[in-house]
């Protein structure tokens, strides 16, 4: 069993990679993706179990070969490297920190965790987040609920209020774009809202 462990804003989280299973100060919390699922859960039904686990291997793959780039400098000959390095230039953006642990948080205790992408920093002097999407094609509803989840559990985790922008940055073989996606916290609790509400109805 792999398991990490951070210590965030107090709180003791910890993660098993085999389950998915965030826990925090000892109590199971949904990911931030499972919260999504009340808003998205048919997201992807009729596509099979070998198809998605395979799209799931690759989209690590390209994560993988990013965050290596970002944090030493190896290079691939991954088409989504040389991609995102393309977009990296063009839109003038650069990798501050990657797959940053975060924990979200109501009322003081934690609710839900996850893992964001990108912690990013722009030519004009800006902070912002980006997600990596390698989906046969750009889900800008879902990716603005999950960015503007991750804004605020960001702030949360780690005292920060300067994360002026989000971005996704869509990578599949030859496709490269890079995607403002607007601010919206009233949007990201109406999720979180509508989870406990359905949690509480079962």
């Amino acid at each position: 069993m792999t398991m990490e462990q951070w210590e965030i804003n107090g709180v003791t989280l910890e993660y098993i990679d085999e389950t998915h299973t965030y826990i925090a100060d000892g109590v199971i919390v949904p990911s931030i993706t499972q919260m999504l699922q009340v808003k998205f859960g048919g997201k992807y039904n009729g596509v099979s179990r070998a198809t998605l686990e395979n799209a799931a291997a690759k989209g690590t793959e390209v994560h993988r070969a990013i965050e290596r780039f970002c944090t030493d400098g190896e290079e691939s000959e991954l088409k989504e490297l040389r991609n995102y390095k393309f977009l990296s230039r063009k839109y003038g953006f650069g990798a501050v920190y990657n797959e940053v642990p975060v924990i979200l948080f109501k009322d003081n205790e934690p609710i839900a965790a996850g893992r964001l992408d990108l912690v990013l920093f722009d030519t004009k002097g800006r902070f912002g987040l980006g997600d990596i999407k390698r989906t046969a094609t750009l889900d800008k509803n879902y990716l603005a609920y999950q960015l503007n989840l991750y804004r605020i559990a960001y702030m949360q985790s780690y005292h920060k209020n300067d994360i002026e922008f989000l971005s996704g940055i869509h990578l599949r073989d030859d496709t490269r774009k890079y995607v403002d996606i607007p601010i919206n916290e009233g949007a990201a609790w109406e999720i979180v809202d509508l989870y406990f509400k359905e949690e509480n109805n079962d």
